[in-house]
């Protein structure tokens, strides 16, 4: 049976593992509980808490212990924290003797201050500018099509996909209503597209002009 002091060096060696395999935002420490006020027996990549060896636990740490967390499970992932501003992740996971005796944690808490700011200035800089309430269709999505063709085939594949069928089940007025939506949407302003439509919706193009003088004289 394996002394305590033998299995906290074998999770030492892991600790440093996860610390080098994941980078410097990545800090680790092996806590021993058998002295809560001073349990970090070992700390890797320290900056990211600035704690040292021989700190104690931390308060999140004694709720898991309270609540007897670690006879639910064998570890608690992806809670939040905060340190000096930083803003953590961290996970701890739930060390036993060789007779299943909660004697330790290993706590990996990864800096993602960093990945925070970055995602929201990334949100300001896609919607900068940008009147949200422009449109009536909420869902909008910009396009960015090689050739006009693309964008027919695009915006046609669309509103087929929307009604759930293929363009030789549809019904005259299915038709019309895509019809209708290419108009709505200004595609007909492109050269080429009545051509694309008929093909598109296997019909005649003088039946394209048909459907579109039905739907103007619709209002």
């Amino acid at each position: 049976m394996r002394t305590r002091e033998e299995i906290f060096e074998k999770y030492k060696i892991l600790c440093e593992f996860i610390s080098k395999c994941f980078g410097e935002n990545v800090e680790v420490i092996l806590h021993d509980l058998k002295d809560i006020e001073h349990s970090g027996i070992a700390i890797y990549n320290n900056h990211v808490s600035g704690r040292t060896v021989g700190a104690p636990m931390t308060n999140f740490g004694l709720i898991l212990l309270e609540k007897k967390k670690f006879e639910e499970t064998d570890f608690v992932s992806n809670y939040k924290g905060l340190v000096g501003g930083k803003m953590i992740r961290s996970s701890t996971l739930f060390i036993r003797d060789d007779n299943n005796q909660l004697i330790g944690m290993v706590c990996v808490n990864v800096d993602i201050t960093k990945f925070v700011t970055i995602s929201k200035e990334m949100d300001l800089l896609s919607f900068y500018g940008v009147e949200q309430d422009v449109f009536e269709e909420k869902n909008i999505v910009a396009d960015f099509p090689k050739s006009i063709k693309e964008m027919m085939d695009s915006s046609l594949s669309g509103y087929l996909s929307d009604i759930g069928y293929d363009a030789a089940r549809l019904t005259k007025e299915e038709k019309k209503n895509i019809i209708k939506e290419c108009e709505k949407n200004g595609l007909f302003s492109l050269k080429g597209s009545i051509s694309q439509v008929a093909e598109t919706l296997k019909i005649s193009e003088p039946t394209v002009y048909r459907y579109l003088n039905e739907i103007k004289n619709e209002g």
